[in-house]
C-alpha cells in the first residue's frame, strides 16, 4: 500500500480481510460448481480461509483489531471443542460441556496470542509457507467430520488465506510509483528466517502433523464424494435423516 509517496510493508487489517473473503468466496463458489460441494460447506471454507487470512498476525501484541480476531478464534475453538465432546463416546454432563468451551475460549483469545508474541518475531516464521502448511494440517486433522474430501476442503480454504496474507504483504512492500521495493520484500513468502532455532522448529511442528495426517489419509482418497449434509427432525421424521436442506 503507498501512501504519500512512502511505502507502507504490509497489509492492514480491512485488506487482509477482504482479500482473504474474497479469495473464500471466489474458492467456495469454483468448490460448488467444479467438484459439487454443498453450499453449506462452501459457506464455512469460506470462513476459514478468511479467518486463515488473519493467521499470520497473530505473533503481533500491537493490534486493536487482532484481539478481536483472536475473540472469534476461541469462539470457533469453542464450538469445535463442544462438537467433539458431543460426538464422545462417553456421556459428558453439560456443566462439563460448559466448562470445557470456556476454558477453550479463555485460552485460545487470550493465551494462545500472548504466548505467540512472546514466542515469535513478527513477520519471523509464523509469515512463511511452512506455516501455512501448519494450520492446513491443524484444521484437516482437528476439523469434526468423517469426510476426508471435507477435511481436505477445508484445510486448504485455510492455507489459502494464509497466503492470500503473505501475497498481499508482499504487494505492499513493492512501491510501483516509485519503481522501488521496501526492505521487508521477502520477509513474508519465504521457507526459512534468520532464526535458526525457530526455522527448525516449525519444521519439527510440520513433520509432526504431516505424518498425523499421513495416519488419517484413506487408502482411496477419492472414494464416498462429498457428503451432502444431513438434518434430522425428531418426532417429525423418526424413520431417518432428511438430505439437503
Amino acid at each position: 500500500m503507498i501512501k504519500e509517496g512512502r511505502v507502507v510493508a504490509m497489509g492492514n487489517f480491512r485488506q487482509h480481510v477482504g482479500f482473504a473473503s474474497f479469495l473464500g468466496v471466489l474458492y467456495a463458489w469454483g468448490g460448488g460448481v467444479m467438484m459439487g460441494v454443498h453450499w453449506m460447506y462452501g459457506s464455512v471454507a469460506a470462513l476459514l480461509a478468511t479467518v486463515g487470512g488473519l493467521l499470520p498476525d497473530l505473533d503481533s501484541d500491537s493490534s486493536v483489531q487482532l484481539r478481536g480476531f483472536s475473540g472469534l478464534l476461541g469462539i470457533l475453538a469453542a464450538v469445535a471443542v463442544w462438537q467433539d465432546i458431543d460426538n464422545s463416546p462417553v456421556v459428558v454432563p453439560f456443566e462439563l460441556h460448559l466448562w470445557s468451551a470456556i476454558m477453550t475460549y479463555v485460552l485460545v483469545r487470550h493465551g494462545l496470542r500472548r504466548t505467540l508474541a512472546r514466542l515469535t518475531v513478527h513477520r519471523g516464521m509464523s509469515h512463511s509457507i511452512p506455516t501455512a502448511l501448519i494450520w492446513g494440517a491443524v484444521t484437516y486433522i482437528g476439523y469434526p467430520a468423517e469426510s476426508h474430501l471435507l477435511r481436505v476442503v477445508m484445510a486448504c480454504a485455510v492455507i489459502l488465506g494464509f497466503l492470500s496474507h503473505l501475497v498481499l504483504d508482499e504487494w505492499c512492500s513493492v512501491d510501483l510509483v516509485g519503481r522501488r521495493v521496501n526492505k521487508a520484500f521477502g520477509t513474508a513468502l519465504k521457507f526459512t528466517s534468520k532464526s535458526m532455532s525457530a526455522t527448525i522448529a516449525t519444521y519439527a511442528i510440520l513433520a509432526m502433523l504431516g505424518w498425523w495426517v499421513v495416519r488419517f489419509w484413506p487408502a482411496d482418497p477419492f472414494s464416498g464424494g462429498f457428503p451432502q449434509p444431513v438434518i434430522y427432525w425428531p418426532g417429525v421424521h423418526e424413520s431417518g435423516p432428511v438430505d439437503g436442506w
